[in-house]
């Protein structure tokens, strides 16, 4: 016969089992609420720029399941507002495809390599436009405001304990983290993976693949996380449901670019202080694009989109020729961010648009600080247009520059444009 005490223990556990299954059933349900209405709205707000998206994983993963999705992958130019911005351009669905834009001002590789690798690994094949700046690859020293402000400590466990890239290029992910301590102070765990993987000995490598499972658990709660804000966020944005229409149309490029110009405003005269400020010459210019962390970055981000076998298209902003020329800065020396910019995109084989003939016109720019005009956005919609559709890029486009023709060409000052 049992005890009282026997008995009052098997009724507190058969009740602790009842309140688990019950818990287990709700969170089921509502992660199942959860999926469907993040599957139900996801072309309401695909055009969206929003820090749940960008920092998050489901919704990325699930633009990436979506076949009439571009993923677009930037910083600041995808959040200013501009008309003809791409995210507006394609939303209702003028070539079949809408444009899913992820970014944020003080974007670059490194953050964008965390983005794609928690996000990219189950769309094998699927296309992908990267657009980069030519300030990245000028600026003197690693972008610790930046990295800082726009790292997420769910995708970047997410990298290292997730996705499936080889331990090789976890190894050297992980280096170049090193350059930003701060961030290791924000989780022991995450901490764990970085200098073990850069270690690269076997006591590191025992050490990562120790704290595995608690990477496993960690991805789990934060994929949680995303998940509720989610919803959270659905039910707070009243934009959500105002799906707009599909509407194919035609894409006529010189009658848009014609009715864009009485759009574009005039760039002010004065040149306010930018990152390219600080070059007083030609061998300061140059040393600063040789030494700049960001190829390495970029390599790094182009290797990772190799290996999740996605079909990568890189867009890079013009350099403004006017504003450099103010600063002393020659066309030759001026050219050679877009010359090594096509070496190294033949290096890793990736197609790349710089729109570099358009360095001197002043109406593809919105600012002084590399943003595109209602005009420039027309040249980066039309070659999202033919990459999505598989087409050749347009000449003029994507041509490297000749250093011969530029040294025997005019000083290309405002007065050409005029």
């Amino acid at each position: 016969m049992k005890s009282p005490d026997q008995a009052a223990a098997r009724l507190h556990l058969r009740a602790a089992a009842i309140a688990l299954a019950l818990l287990a059933v709700s969170g089921g349900v509502a992660w199942q609420r959860a999926r469907y209405l993040e599957r139900k709205y996801i072309r309401a707000v695909v055009a969206e720029s929003c820090e749940v998206k960008d920092l998050g994983i489901v919704w990325q993963r699930e633009c990436f399941a979506q076949p009439d999705f571009l993923p677009f992958y930037g910083s600041s130019e995808l959040v200013k507002k501009a008309p003809n911005k791409a995210s507006q351009f394609f939303e209702s669905y003028p070539s079949e495809f809408a444009i899913s834009p992820v970014g944020r001002p003080n974007c670059t590789s490194l953050i964008l390599l965390e983005k794609i690798a928690a996000s990219g690994s189950r769309a094998p094949g699927r296309k992908i436009a990267l657009c980069i700046s030519p300030s990245w690859f000028l600026a003197r020293g690693a972008n610790s405001v930046g990295f800082e402000g726009n790292f997420s400590m769910m995708q970047a466990t997410e990298l290292f304990y997730g996705s499936p890239l080889s331990l090789r290029l976890k190894h050297d992910v992980a280096l170049q983290m090193l350059r930003y301590p701060q961030i290791m102070q924000k989780s022991p765990l995450l901490a764990t993976a970085v200098w073990s993987l850069a270690g690269d000995r076997l006591a590191d490598r025992a050490l990562f693949f120790a704290a595995m499972p608690l990477g496993w658990l960690q991805n789990a709660v934060y994929r949680l996380q995303d998940h509720f804000e989610i919803v959270q966020w659905m039910r707070d944005d009243h934009k959500l449901f105002h799906l707009v229409p599909r509407q194919a149309a035609k894409l006529d490029w010189d009658r848009l670019l014609a009715e864009a110009a009485p759009l574009v405003k005039p760039l002010p005269e004065e040149v306010p202080d930018s990152r390219f400020r600080y070059f007083d010459d030609d061998a300061a210019f140059l040393e600063a694009l040789e030494r700049s962390y960001e190829w390495d970055d970029l390599a790094l981000l182009l290797r990772v989109v190799r290996e999740l076998k996605l079909d990568p298209l890189l867009l890079s902003m013009p350099i403004e020729d006017a504003h450099l020329e103010r600063m002393g800065i020659s066309p030759l020396c001026r050219a050679a961010y877009s010359e090594k910019l096509h070496a190294f995109a033949s290096t890793h084989d990736v197609p790349v648009v710089d729109f570099l003939d358009h360095g001197n016109d002043p109406e593809f720019f919105a600012d002084h600080f590399g943003h595109p005009s209602a005009k420039g956005w027309l040249y980066f919609n039309r070659a999202l247009d033919d990459f999505f559709h598989g087409r050749p890029m347009r000449e003029g486009d994507s041509s490297p520059p000749d250093a011969r023709t530029l040294s025997k060409s005019p000083e290309p000052g405002i007065s050409r444009s005029e």
